[in-house]
């Protein structure tokens, strides 16, 4: 009898998810056994990420290295689950904005006057204070992160400009809640530069485990699905910077550290 392919692995965990209709828990260290891998390497990480999710399987978080380190140690849990269309809505209904008043907070009125002049001042200006007031702490947000995407003898190092997970929360230990895409201001004035800024956070999606990115250049702001097939993305939100103010609380709804933990915390419970 022949050696049992890494294909056909990837098809009996799939079928096991779907069969039960609900996620899979099991140890990093017991997933990558399953493929026969002695050890993990950037490659088997790759490999077993893009197996699951080419059977439309989700794997959260991700088992990826991120940055210069492995984000979960081997005997850390993962949940495998089905990428199922009740699974791509985000529940926006009654998310309190604690205790903030934004519609009495002069940032989102000075901002309209203001000329950002390089990305980093888009990033730093813009994009730091709207994450701010989204809840996500400086310990929630990783700056500059690396995914180490490898695939024989080709390999690649994607960056993101911010990745933000929830650091309070131990049942979403590791997990990347939002990916964040800033481009210097007035970039994605056109439509072949926000095709290309799509198309760039759209290929953190799979090996981040996340599903939902924010691509801005401070004129015009865009909330994606990332994932809502594994060749598809979605705008979800879209809003130009002087509709900033009076769009926040939906907003806070899609994307903000409480909204955001929620959405986690229910898929892994399916």
């Amino acid at each position: 009898m022949g050696k049992v392919t890494p294909e056909e692995i990837a098809d009996k965990l799939a079928k096991e998810v779907l069969e039960n209709q609900k996620a899979k828990r099991i140890k990093v260290r017991t997933l990558i056994g399953h493929f026969d891998y002695e050890k993990r390497t950037e490659e088997n990480a790759t490999r077993i990420t893009q197996l699951l999710a080419d059977r439309n399987i989700l794997l959260n978080p991700s088992i990826m290295k991120l940055g210069e380190t492995w984000q979960l140690k081997l005997d850390d849990r993962v949940y495998l689950s089905e990428n199922k269309e009740e699974n791509r809505i985000i529940e926006t209904e009654n998310i309190e904005i604690e205790s903030y008043d934004y519609k009495s907070d002069k940032w989102f009125d000075d901002i309209l006057t203001k000329h950002f002049r390089t990305e980093k001042e888009v990033e730093n200006k813009f994009i730091l204070p709207l994450l701010n007031r989204l809840n996500y702490s400086d310990d929630d947000r990783f700056d500059g992160m690396t995914i180490n995407v490898a695939n024989g003898s080709r390999s690649s190092v994607l960056e993101v400009d911010f990745a933000l997970s929830n650091t309070e929360n131990e049942n979403l230990e590791g997990q990347i809640l939002l990916v964040v895409e800033a481009k210097k201001e007035d970039r994605l004035y056109k439509q072949v530069e926000l095709d290309k800024a799509q198309k760039q956070v759209k290929s953190y999606a799979i090996w981040l485990s996340c599903r939902f990115g924010l691509v801005t250049d401070s004129k015009t702001l865009q909330i994606i699905d990332l994932f809502p097939r594994i060749n598809e993305m979605k705008v979800i939100f879209e809003c130009k910077r002087e509709e900033l103010k009076e769009n926040f609380g939906t907003i806070y709804n899609l994307i903000s550290k409480k909204s955001l933990t929620k959405y986690y915390e229910k898929l892994n419970e399916n």
